[in-house]
């Protein structure tokens, strides 16, 4: 987590007020002060002297105004340092930046145990008080699944990154748009998916393509055959993503055997070329890439400068932060927490907040930082029966 204002360091914040509400009794107060519990204030232009009581830890920080209102959103590593660094900067070295010291008379902070929770917090603020501009302040990016809808009357099987915002079936995640779209490649390669669906949804008045006219496709669009066995084919190519991919490796195996015994070499080298492909499905994709449904996780993070770790749950979309345990405590109460938490109501969130959040999880799946971190994955949202010993043995591996 760096002295920043969002992604980038140093990017120019909105102005003052700017956007944000006129006085501290409205919708956003609740908000700031369960988010921001710590508070801090003075009177008049701050000396280093009235910021000496800050302590110095990572944070969420929010400058107010003398009637409370936002100024200022910001994370950290070192509350004190940025707080006296931001306001108690001399005149020549502002280089043009606004003076927030003539304006600021508090500091609202949320002591934070490691970057991933500092991102959890920037975000749900950022998202009220920047509404307009938050996705472009916030450190990380969409995260990319294969969508479909079986309600569809010819289903369409396409790299979406609106997890959770429409009706259908989701799969993911992929660390890029690139590598969601070559496994979709991949697939109408396999099961002779039309490369243009947009065609097959006119049936049976769409246009041939030239897939169609070198034999590649059954053309479904344009009346040629019923359109009842391109649907089968997109429930196939679905049922290899969630998991068939072995079944369908082993009759391929058997498939391509018979055509070299039958002398049939193009239809041979076709599927060598195929069971490539999903061989490489299974070894790059498969231990990332779940239904929506069962994308649910455990997550203990290492704690800066402590031997603790911090537990969120993952599920169905939702964050939830949970607590700060010890290491020799880690297996015990990550159990006891799990469980307490599995007992609760899935929450509340709306879509777009569940598909944001399901972006910044996959952030710490595909970033460097998910090398340190310890994940349990919980399909069916039950506690494994060995979790206690899984997570112990876990979290010692990560610091060993």
């Amino acid at each position: 987590m760096s002295d920043s204002p969002g992604a980038s360091p140093g990017r120019r914040q909105t102005q003052p007020h700017a956007g944000l509400p006129s006085t501290p009794q409205d919708r956003y107060t609740d908000l700031i002060a369960t988010a921001l519990p710590e508070l801090h204030a003075w009177s008049g232009r701050p000396q280093p002297d009235d910021l000496a009581p800050l302590p110095g830890c990572p944070a969420v920080v929010l400058f107010v105004d003398g009637n409370g209102r936002p100024v200022q959103l910001l994370s950290t590593q070192q509350l004190k340092r940025l707080v006296i660094s931001r306001l108690c900067r001399p005149v020549e070295q502002r280089r043009g930046r606004a003076d927030l010291a003539e304006v600021v008379r508090g500091v609202r902070w949320r002591p934070v145990h490691c970057p991933f929770e500092g991102r959890l917090w920037y975000y749900r603020l950022a998202r009220v008080l920047h509404a307009g501009e938050y996705r472009k302040l916030v450190a990380f990016k969409p995260a990319w699944f294969l969508h479909v809808d079986w309600r569809a009357a010819a289903p369409e099987i396409r790299v979406t990154d609106s997890v959770w915002c429409e009706g259908g079936a989701y799969l993911g995640p992929w660390p890029t748009r690139s590598a969601c779209q070559q496994s979709l490649d991949g697939l109408r390669d396999l099961f002779d998916l039309c490369r243009y669906p947009q065609q097959v949804r006119k049936a049976p008045r769409g246009t041939r393509c030239a897939y169609a006219e070198m034999g590649h496709c059954d053309a479904p669009c344009d009346g040629s055959v019923e359109l009842a066995p391109y649907v089968q084919r997109c429930h196939a190519a679905w049922r290899f993503t969630t998991g068939g991919a072995d079944e369908w490796v082993a009759e391929a195996r058997q498939r391509m055997s018979r055509a070299a015994d039958e002398q049939a070499y193009e239809l041979a080298g076709q599927l060598k070329q195929q069971l490539r492909f999903a061989e490489s499905w299974k070894a790059r994709w498969a231990t990332n890439v779940h239904p929506t449904g069962q994308l649910n996780y455990l997550l203990a993070l290492p704690v800066t400068r402590r031997r603790a770790w911090k537990l969120f749950l993952f599920r169905l979309g939702h964050l939830v932060d949970g607590p700060v345990v010890a290491d020799r405590r880690v297996g015990p109460d990550s159990v006891a927490w799990l469980r307490e938490e599995l007992a609760r109501a899935t929450g509340t969130d709306p879509a777009v907040v569940r598909m944001e959040q399901t972006w910044l999880f996959c952030h710490l799946l595909f970033n460097r930082e998910s090398a340190g971190v310890m994940r349990v994955h919980l399909p069916s949202l039950e506690v494994p029966v060995d979790l206690e010993q899984t997570v112990t043995e876990a979290v010692s591996s990560l610091r060993s």
